[in-house]
């Protein structure tokens, strides 16, 4: 059973459908015509909430099975914290990135798990043979703007992106992501104490910049010193703000 909480109206972050490019052994992306669209699952979950145990699995499969057709990510939202656990990876942030959607989509609530696929779809996180239906449907369509990574670079705790873009507008809002791979956490407190909690691809910072009708792009991270590089990924994708619509988006390793 999804758990619901009231929504606020704010201001629209929307998101659709996907192009991808692979990575080369030096982890630059190279573009790649033979690929089709990667499908975003945008996961709203939380470690203190009793009902997204099962789709954080679902989501993890999607995470393991390395499949270049599909980008999970993992948004911690931190509404949930009262209930006894600080879930570790939530923010704020993320809450409000759940409630932006709740207005795009006309819904009166915001819950857990809830999933946006591509920024067009929305069901329970729990929910697999309906995921996997909707993931079937929109990998068949064809990108429409190509991401070059030009760097991908560690240095000095920062990582920085730069990147461009076949084409853009003014319509158009470029996100990025620090996703780390995997983490395991005992929880002590809270709906799912005791639990020893698997989560995947989860977003631990998310910056988003107007296009401006740029074509080039750089954004940085601060990273933990003791961080290991090989645990986190870059994610890029852009979003339509008017329409909701993903219109292409990439994953690579960080160099």
């Amino acid at each position: 059973m999804k758990k619901t909480l009231t929504s606020i109206a704010i201001t629209v972050l929307a998101i659709t459908n996907y192009s991808l490019a692979q990575t080369n052994k030096n982890n630059l992306v190279i573009n790649n015509s033979n690929f089709k669209s990667p499908v975003v699952l945008e996961l709203f979950t939380s470690q203190g909430c009793s009902s997204c145990p099962p789709a954080d699995i679902i989501l993890s499969k999607y995470a393991t099975e390395n499949n270049g057709n599909v980008i999970p990510l993992a948004f911690h939202v931190d509404y949930w914290n009262r209930l006894g656990w600080n879930d570790p990876f939530s923010k704020a942030q993320y809450s409000e990135r759940q409630r932006e959607y709740a207005q795009k989509i006309n819904s009166s609530s915001v819950y857990t798990p809830q999933l946006i696929i591509n920024g067009k779809y929305e069901l329970v996180g729990s929910k697999e043979n309906e995921i996997a239906e909707i993931v079937a449907k929109e990998s068949k369509i064809n990108k429409l703007i190509k991401i070059n990574i030009e760097s991908n670079v560690l240095k000095d705790n920062i990582v920085k992106v730069k990147f461009n873009l076949s084409e853009i507008d003014s319509n158009s809002l470029v996100n990025t992501a620090l996703v780390k791979k995997k983490e395991i956490t005992s929880i002590k407190k809270g709906e799912n104490s005791g639990l020893k909690q698997t989560n995947n691809n989860i977003v631990f910072d998310f910056k988003t910049m107007f296009s401006n009708n740029k074509n080039s792009f750089e954004q940085t991270f601060k990273f933990d010193k003791n961080w290991k590089s090989s645990d986190f990924l870059i994610v890029i994708y852009i979003q339509n703000k008017k329409t909701g619509n993903i219109v292409s988006g990439i994953q690579s390793e960080i160099n």
